[in-house]
C-alpha cells in the first residue's frame, strides 16, 4: 500500500506541473492603446505645456508611445481659443498665454487618428498657489526628510500637490588634466592640456525627475497652513548626498475634484501590496472622448500658476557618521583601473579611449618615458551624468 500512495503523489505531482499554463488576464491581452494627459494650464507667467501618450500593453517592449501631430488647444468660457505647438513628439507647449484668473478653462485635443477623435476636458476655474514660504529638511537617523512651508492668508487654497527635481554633483576618483593628440609634427606621445571649464570629465552634475505624487490638505483645519510638509526623504548613504545636493520643490494649487484625483491614483499605483492597503479603484479624471463617453482617458486638467523654491546641501553640514555610496569605490580597489603607458603604446590605449591620461613620468635622467592611464569608467565622469554645470546650480 505504501508503494502505490508514493507511486501515485509522484503522478499527481507531474500531472499537476505539466497542466500549468500561464494565464494572461483579457484586460491584459485587450487593446490599451488609451489616451494619457500630463500637463497645466498655466495662468501665470510660465509656459502652458501637456505631454500626450498612449499606453501600451503590459507585456509590451516600450511602456508608454507619444501621441505626436495632434491638434491640442486651450479654450475659455467666453470662446477664447489658444493654440499649442508640439515642440517635441508628444509635448505640446505655448508662451504664457496671459489668461485671466477669473475664467474658466478646459483642453481640447484632436488626435492624431484616422478618425480624428476629439477629447475634451472640463471646464475647470483657476487655482493659483501661494508663495512657498520655504523648503527645509530635518535630520532623521537613516537619513533627510525633507519638507515644504507654506500657507493661505485667504483660506482659499486648501488642497495643495507638489513634485520636486534633484540634481547632484559627483567626482570621479581619478583626474584627467590631459587630452591626446594625434599631431605629427608634434612626434609621438603628445598631450595638451584640457579645457577645464568646457571639457573637465572629473566634475559632473545628475538629475532626477519625481515620480511621486505628494499631496496635503489643510480643509480640516482652522487655517490654511501646511507646516513641514513631508516632501522626500533622501536616505544618509545616498550617493546624491556625497559633495552637494540640490532639489528644486514645485507648488500647486488644487480643487477638491483634482484633489481627490491624485489622491485616489496615489493610493493605486504606491499604496497596494497587502491585504491591509488600499484596494484598487478606478481612477476617473476630466478628459472624455466626446464621441465615445466609456473610452477611458487618463489624467487631469487643471488651471493656475506654480511656485517653486531650490535649496541645496553640501555634505560638510551633514553628520560626520553618514558614509554615502561612492560609485567609483571600485576604482580605488582594482589594480587594473590604473596603468603605466609607455610612449610606444600610446595610441593603443589612449586614442581608443580606453585610458585617460592623468599625469607624465620619466626615467631616473628626466627622460619623458609614458603617462600615466585612468581607465575611461573611473576618470570620465560624462559616462554617468553631464560635465555642464547646471544654468541654477550654486556653489
Amino acid at each position: 500500500m505504501k508503494k502505490i500512495v508514493y507511486i501515485t503523489g509522484i503522478t499527481l505531482t507531474a500531472l499537476l506541473f505539466s497542466c500549468r499554463e500561464a494565464y494572461t488576464p483579457p484586460q491584459i491581452t485587450a487593446n490599451s492603446n488609451y489616451l494619457v494627459v500630463e500637463g497645466l494650464i498655466n495662468t501665470g507667467t510660465d509656459s502652458t505645456i501637456f505631454k500626450l501618450s498612449r499606453t501600451v500593453r503590459l507585456y509590451a517592449k516600450t511602456t508608454t508611445q507619444n501621441e505626436t501631430h495632434a491638434i491640442v488647444t486651450v479654450e475659455s468660457d467666453a470662446n477664447a481659443v489658444y493654440p499649442l505647438k508640439e515642440i517635441t513628439p508628444g509635448t505640446y507647449a505655448s508662451a504664457p498665454l496671459g489668461l485671466s484668473s477669473t475664467a474658466k478653462y478646459r483642453l481640447r485635443i484632436i488626435a492624431n487618428t484616422n478618425t480624428h477623435t476629439t477629447y475634451l476636458s472640463d471646464f475647470v476655474p483657476v487655482k493659483n498657489s501661494p508663495p512657498i514660504d520655504s523648503v527645509g529638511y530635518t535630520l532623521q537617523p537613516d537619513g533627510l526628510q525633507i519638507y515644504a512651508n507654506t500657507h493661505d492668508a485667504t483660506n482659499n487654497t486648501r488642497y495643495y500637490r507638489w513634485d520636486f527635481s534633484e540634481a547632484w554633483e559627483f567626482r570621479t576618483f581619478y583626474n584627467s588634466v590631459y587630452i591626446p593628440v594625434l599631431d605629427p609634427a608634434q612626434g609621438p606621445g603628445y598631450l595638451m592640456y584640457r579645457d577645464l571649464v568646457n571639457n573637465n570629465v572629473n566634475i559632473c552634475w545628475n538629475n532626477v525627475y519625481s515620480t511621486d505624487i505628494v499631496l496635503a490638505s489643510s480643509a480640516k483645519l482652522t487655517q490654511d497652513v501646511m507646516y513641514q510638509a513631508p516632501i522626500t526623504f533622501v536616505a544618509s548613504n545616498a550617493e546624491k548626498l556625497r559633495i552637494r545636493y540640490s532639489i528644486n520643490v514645485k507648488q500647486y494649487a488644487l480643487t477638491e475634484d483634482a484633489f481627490n484625483f491624485w489622491q485616489l491614483l496615489k493610493k493605486n499605483t504606491e499604496q497596494l501590496g497587502s491585504i491591509f492597503d488600499a484596494q484598487p479603484s478606478e481612477v476617473k479624471g476630466n478628459i472624455h472622448n466626446i464621441s465615445d463617453a466609456s473610452e477611458p482617458v487618463f489624467g487631469y486638467v487643471s488651471a493656475g500658476t506654480i511656485q517653486q523654491k531650490r535649496i541645496y546641501i553640501s555634505n560638510t553640514v551633514l553628520p560626520t557618521s553618514w558614509v554615502p555610496l561612492d560609485s567609483y569605490f571600485s576604482c580605488s580597489t582594482d589594480p587594473t583601473s590604473q596603468m603605466d603607458v609607455p610612449i610606444r603604446n600610446y595610441a593603443t590605449y589612449f586614442y581608443t579611449g580606453q585610458y585617460l591620461p592623468l599625469a607624465p613620468y620619466f626615467d631616473n635622467f628626466g627622460v619623458l618615458v609614458g603617462y600615466v592611464g585612468g581607465i575611461r569608467e573611473c576618470t570620465d565622469c560624462t559616462l554617468k551624468g553631464y560635465n555642464k554645470k547646471p544654468p541654477f546650480w550654486k556653489d
